[in-house]
């Protein structure tokens, strides 16, 4: 017996058994024909597969029996023929149409076959939808659309359209891989990039694809990004009679006879079915359902198809988007009946909460947020915005990771020499060597010339004497500092603190002929202990070199200078208000004879304007302050060589004053703007870092606040030591922010490592170590350790007591602290 006659069998026996007068479902009732609407001749009996008999029993069978369309059962199911084209394996299904890879006789290559279903094959609006998709799909020629060859009708009556075959994987399969092996996101943006360019161009064409999802993305064994599956693409402007979701009455009919009911919704991915309407149906008329549930737009949902227009596609590409940096669907466990309920009515907070704090770049969330909105009217206009944004973040990451490998080389070069640091001593004392046999040349020419001018003998005497004797005292002042310093008798872990404290008392009256020598060295001692973070031994040594200086005749008014401004920095950053007066009252001098000596745009001149500037906000004088700084920014943008002059530092202290009169668009802006400038130091970067993540904590962004000042910590732990004032100061910030956001669990970590470095720079007692100490027990009473929150607080004022006094504030502060505690208790 054969399969069709087999399953004939089945049904009438069935019917045999069914209950006298069993109703037939309404979806599977039997198309009524009238004047107006029938679009198809009356079967004749052996016409088709399907005898009168049988047309009767499939008409008595109600639709809850199976899942499926019985004239699909019964029809013939084999593949479909022709002689041009050897059809291979199915390589998709899925609406209307079967996709085959085939190879092509004329041709001579191998290309996909998309072919009508057979179950459509009498069904009039099918065949004109499929006909509309070959057509419209082949008016768009574009890289990333397949090309269509050809279409028409097969030989045994099956409408087709040829195409390319595209050989590779879908993106829905590359998401998955992705999340298996946590993989990098920057491919998948890359082929997000492709697709937004695509769709840029059918929008460009005023077409939309209306089901844009995964499934439907092809990426090719060469990397090639192909949009697929055009047959819900609606052209824009069309009228009414001409819109394949304006159906006539007839198609209307012919839609319900072919629909089956929604079986049991299944709890899973929304996109598993692959239906184009909640009923199931795979074709729409006016009102319907078109797409995919948790990739179609609210507006789609609600069947709106006069109103779709490009924004449809944009929350397709949100909703890609989303998948790509969650590795989720909107909707990952709602029914398909649920998902649309829900993007109908806008319900998307829930489903966009992954969002939340997620650690992709900022742009590229809000992006997702922008294309995924509610209103149509709030999202980007079309793919081509999409794509220029996705292209700016690219371009920005670009910049980002080049300059992350220039730093990963420095750090690398910065550790080969650090291992070399034992041999640059020894090194440096040959050279020293050498340095004196040169001045003995020098000197031994100095005598020839003598010889030479007998009226000139004694004037050459003098200097070569004097030139020899200084070559000689620097020689034993360095060879002193430098050779008590060698491996040999430090050990192999000298450092550069130690070789420097080596050099203060040597210092001492070595110089007191040579002013200029010493005024020189002390400035470079004073610069070395400002960043190892001792600035009252800096300060100590800035104030020795200006007087040196002063004494060297002629007078050498830009060395004065530098040591002036030099001076002024230390006080600035020691931050009592004396040391701020002292400090403005030095750099307006610094800028004041700097221009007159060195002209307006003069890149000292301009570094003056800028450090007087930040004391001026240290002093709260913000509008004289950004007058300098907006002042020293437009001679930079007049000079002709603005590479010279360091642009990034100036914007950094004007997003400090923009950040202080509460205007922190603008402050934010220009922060990033500096971490994105490649021509902008580590030091200038770690001051936007700092300074923005101070910000975002006072704006409650405190997700973003941790990151930019961790990012600081880094950059300082690395640069300055683990235990520089610098560094630390970064700890308490990103302290204060762990308990405002309330982590208590990450505090108490963090706690417990600042502490424990605070504790070798600072007295027991001292403003940060006690502030550490606070929040610890904050952090406690946040756990709910109230008990450990108690005893921890008890310690805090016996420790705060035994070394200030217990009158101290820091004490009264703890004990007022406790006694809340005991109160709530």
């Amino acid at each position: 017996m054969s399969e069709v006659s087999r399953r004939a069998v089945v049904v009438e026996q069935w019917h045999c058994h069914a209950p006298p007068g069993t109703p037939r479902h309404p979806l599977q009732r039997k198309m009524s024909r009238s004047s107006n609407d029938d679009t198809r001749p009356p079967r004749r009996s052996g016409d088709g597969p399907i005898s009168e008999p049988n047309q009767s029993v499939l008409d008595a069978v109600p639709s809850q029996f199976l899942n499926t369309s019985f004239p699909s059962l019964l029809s013939d199911t084999g593949l479909p023929s022709s002689p041009r084209y050897q059809i291979g394996e199915s390589i998709g299904s899925g609406g209307i149409g079967d996709v085959y890879r085939v190879y092509d006789r004329m041709g001579q290559r191998h290309l996909a076959l998309k072919t009508l279903q057979r179950k459509f094959h009498r069904n009039g609006a099918a065949i004109d939808r499929f006909h509309r998709e070959g057509l419209l799909t082949g008016t768009l020629q574009h890289p990333g659309i397949p090309p269509v060859y050809d279409h028409g009708t097969l030989e045994d009556g099956t409408p087709f359209f040829s195409m390319k075959l595209v050989e590779g994987q879908t993106l829905q399969q590359l998401i998955e891989a992705r999340q298996a092996s946590d993989d990098s996101l920057g491919e998948l943006i890359g082929i997000f990039e492709s697709v937004a360019q695509t769709i840029a161009y059918a929008h460009a064409q005023q077409v939309i694809h209306r089901d844009l999802k995964p499934q439907n993305i092809m990426v090719g064994k060469f990397g090639e990004v192909q949009v697929m599956d055009w047959g819900l693409a609606k052209r824009l402007g069309m009228q009414p009679r001409s819109d394949p979701d304006a159906a006539t009455k007839s198609e209307q009919t012919l839609l319900q006879a072919n629909r089956v009911p929604d079986p049991a919704p299944s709890r899973g991915d929304e996109t598993s079915g692959g239906d184009e309407t909640p009923q199931g149906s795979e074709l729409t008329t006016a009102g319907d359902v078109v797409g995919t549930p948790g990739y179609m737009a609210p507006e789609q949902a609600r069947g709106d198809i006069d109103s779709l227009d490009a924004r449809v596609d944009v929350f397709g590409l949100g909703a890609i988007l989303f998948q790509m940096l969650t590795g989720r669907t909107l909707f990952p466990n709602a029914s398909r009946i649920e998902a649309i309920d829900k993007t109908r009515r806008g319900d998307l907070d829930a489903a966009l909460e992954p969002l939340r704090n997620h650690p992709a770049d900022s742009e590229l969330v809000a992006l997702c947020h922008r294309c995924l909105a509610t209103d149509p009217a709030e999202r980007p206009a079309d793919a081509a915005e999409v794509a220029r944004i996705v292209q700016a973040y690219d371009a920005s990451l670009q910049r980002r990771m080049r300059h992350a490998e220039i730093q990963r080389s420095r750090s690398e070069v910065r550790m080969i020499e650090s291992r070399k640091r034992q041999r640059w001593i020894i090194g440096l004392t040959s050279a020293l060597t050498a340095v004196a046999i040169a001045a003995a040349i020098i000197v031994s020419h100095q005598w020839g010339k003598a010889i030479e001018a007998a009226t000139a003998e004694s004037i050459a005497r003098d200097n070569a004497e004097q030139a020899s004797q200084a070559t000689k005292e620097v020689n034993e002042f360095l060879n002193r500092v430098l050779g008590a310093s060698l491996p040999e008798r430090r050990g192999h872990d000298v450092t550069l603190r130690e070789v420097v404290d080596q050099a203060l008392p040597e210092l001492d009256g070595k110089f007191t002929e040579r002013p200029g020598v010493e005024g020189a060295i002390r400035r470079t001692l004073g610069e070395s202990y400002r960043w190892l973070g001792e600035p009252e031994i800096a300060e100590q040594q800035y104030r020795l070199s200006l007087a040196a200086f002063e004494q060297v005749r002629p007078v050498d008014e830009l060395e004065i200078l530098e040591t002036k401004d030099r001076l002024a920095g230390v006080l600035r950053s020691r931050g009592d208000e004396g040391d701020f007066e002292e400090s403005k009252r030095l750099r307006a001098e610094v800028l004041e004879r700097t221009q007159e000596l060195l002209g307006d745009s003069h890149e000292r001149t301009i570094a003056a304007m800028n450090n007087l500037g930040t004391v001026l906000i240290e002093m709260n004088e913000l509008d004289a302050a950004a007058d300098l700084f907006r002042s020293a920014l437009r001679r930079i943008d007049a000079s002709s060589h603005p590479e010279q002059y360091s642009r990034p530092a100036v914007l950094v202290n004007l997003a400090d004053v923009d950040r202080m009169n509460g205007q922190w668009d603008s402050a934010e802006a220009i922060y990033l703007e500096v971490l994105g400038a490649p021509e902008a130091s580590t030091f200038e970067k770690d001051n936007a870092m700092i300074q923005l993540g101070q910000m975002l904590h006072s704006a409650e962004r405190y997700a973003s606040s941790l990151r930019y000042l961790r990012q600081s910590f880094e950059v300082r732990e690395n640069y300055y030591g683990a235990r520089h004032p610098l560094t630390l100061s970064a700890m308490r910030k990103m302290s204060r922010v762990m308990d405002e956001s309330e982590r208590y669990d990450e505090l108490l970590k963090w706690l417990d490592d600042s502490l424990d470095r605070h504790a070798k720079e600072y007295p027991p007692a001292a403003g940060p170590i006690c502030e550490a100490r606070s929040l610890m027990a904050k952090a406690l009473i946040g756990l709910g350790r109230r008990d450990d929150a108690e005893h921890y607080l008890q310690a805090t004022i016996e420790l705060i007591s035994s070394e200030r006094g217990a009158k101290h504030r820091y004490a009264l502060a703890a004990q007022k602290q406790l006694d809340a505690l005991q109160a709530a208790d």
